[in-house]
């Protein structure tokens, strides 16, 4: 799959209200980019969510895990979910709003 047809298919999924929910306020309109800090907060709370989910399956396979295990789970979670989260929505939603924010600028003159 070529970059460009990987970017669009992100930038489709994104665009889906339903991919955002319950956290729709945070998406910003197409042509504007999406922060590092935005993209932060987007991390912490859908990565929370997976990290929660992370020691809950610790939890069900191997019991009540030690704290620095759950600790562990739960912070290298975050982490992959904010890697991951910058490594596709981050660059292919801001690569889009520079081309929209440049076709507009052509456009306004």
């Amino acid at each position: 799959m070529s970059a460009h047809r990987f970017e669009d298919r992100i930038n489709a999924l994104s665009d889906q209200d339903w991919a955002w929910w319950p956290l729709l306020a945070l998406r910003p309109p197409r042509e504007q980019p999406l922060s590092e800090a935005r993209l932060f907060l987007i991390a912490l709370l859908f990565g929370g969510l997976c990290a929660a989910v992370g020691v809950a399956l610790l939890w069900l396979l191997f019991g009540p895990p030690l704290p620095l295990a759950a600790v562990s789970v739960a912070a290298l979670t975050f982490l992959l979910f904010y890697l991951t989260a910058r490594a596709t929505l981050f660059r292919c939603w801001n690569r889009r709003a520079l081309r929209l924010q440049r076709a507009n600028a052509q456009h306004d003159d």
